[in-house]
């Protein structure tokens, strides 16, 4: 969601710029210490966007440790996104209204960018030519050019944009409305809106049907096979959308408040997309191959924002649900709970590694990390003390959203 629990009320900090060396950066270290020469590895990393204290904390994945934290000066920091060799990293700070541009080997901030009104939600274009950046409050997308790192569009004209995906063929960016009963569709050659795909029964621009209480469409997340999927809160539906032949496909009825279909991921052995409806606290699944359903099952709770899959599991799905404190692990094969991890606190989002080993999800009320082997479904390392309200993660090429 835009904010949870009132956040706006929940009291923004503004501290001064620092980095806290927690851990060798492969230089300046002592003789004989042999993680001197070491190189960075900028691939094996999590970062962890820090809502209420404006910081980025840094874990390395191989050693299982913290590299540092960096000071944002960030207010309500929300989510972050990297460039294409991951040598910068993007952070939105939704209370100042700006993205905040940062040195992943330094830890060092290089810019800030003034943009849009409440900045959230954030993607990296797929010839990563472009950071889009939503701006919630002023229905626009910016658009950042990444070797600049300067705004060279604000696009206008959505109903509350929540979230940006692109095509694979990267030549189109579908965003989800959650005001609303369309997506909008933009041309990534000349960054115009092109055309809009409505749900059944409703209409879109010039006068579209607003979509109350946020709800819309949450996100509009596109498999690798190009089918887009739409979960809409208040019809209980999910568009499918073909983007490669730019066809809608059809509508799937799930169950009562459908957050998101957890569809784009890196991985190939996935048995089933997932959505979590926060309405009746179950989990609908449904089959890629020929985007059809393939039944429900218990596992979610009223506020279950995230599913994170892995290829060393399949046919498994771990939801973080935010109101029981604790993430289930749903065999989409046989529709039941196999495993119960409480994690201690209110889990919010979680990044899967790109090998699929763990999942490392942030426990926000209780400032936590943890990270769960996939395989054995147990929390294998854990990580106090990171910020306060942890909010999100991003691992690079691993698979990663927000809420």
């Amino acid at each position: 969601m835009r904010i949870v629990m009132s956040s706006r009320a929940s009291g923004w900090v503004t501290r001064t710029v620092g980095l806290l060396a927690l851990g060798a950066f492969g230089c300046g270290a002592a003789p004989g210490d042999e993680t001197a020469s070491l190189p960075l590895d900028l691939e094996n990393r999590a970062y962890i966007v820090g809502r209420d204290s404006g910081d980025v904390t840094v874990i390395d994945l191989n050693r299982m440790e913290v590299l540092g934290v960096l000071d944002t000066q960030g207010v309500n920091n929300h989510m972050a996104e990297l460039n294409a060799d991951f040598t910068k990293g993007y952070v939105d700070s939704a209370g100042t209204n700006e993205t905040v541009v940062f040195d992943t080997r330094a830890l060092k901030i290089q810019k800030r960018v003034k943009i849009g009104e409440e900045p959230t939600h954030l993607a990296l274009s797929r010839d990563g030519k472009y950071v889009a950046v939503i701006n919630e409050s002023t229905n626009a997308v910016s658009f950042i050019d990444a070797a600049t790192d300067t705004e060279v569009k604000r696009l206008t004209g959505f109903s509350t944009p929540h979230f940006i995906r692109f095509a694979p063929d990267g030549n189109y960016a579908y965003v989800a409305n959650i005001g609303a009963h369309h997506i909008t569709r933009v041309e990534m050659s000349s960054l115009t809106i092109d055309g809009e795909i409505v749900l059944d029964g409703f209409q879109g621009s010039p006068h579209p049907s607003k979509a109350e209480d946020e709800g819309g469409f949450a996100d509009v997340q596109i498999d690798k096979r190009g089918m887009l999927y739409g979960a809409h809160a208040a019809t209980g539906r999910v568009l499918v959308y073909d983007t490669v032949t730019r066809t809608k496909v059809s509508e799937l009825k799930v169950g009562a408040k459908p957050w998101v279909v957890f569809a784009e991921h890196p991985f190939d052995a996935v048995t089933h997309h997932v959505v979590p409806n926060f309405g009746d606290a179950t989990v609908s699944l449904i089959r890629p191959d020929g985007a059809s359903m393939g039944g429900s099952a218990p596992g979610g709770d009223s506020e279950a924002y995230g599913v994170n899959y892995s290829p060393r599991a399949p046919g498994l799905a771990f939801v973080m649900n935010r109101v029981r404190s604790e993430i289930a692990v749903v065999d989409t094969d046989l529709r039941q709970v196999v495993k119960n991890i409480p994690v201690g606190g209110n889990t919010e989002t979680a990044s899967t590694t790109r090998d699929g080993k763990y999942i490392v999800a942030a426990v926000s009320s209780a400032n936590r990390v943890v990270v769960i082997d996939t395989v054995t479904k147990a929390i294998v390392h854990t990580f106090d003390n990171v910020g306060r309200y942890p909010w999100s993660v991003t691992i690079p090429r691993g698979q990663n959203y927000c809420h």
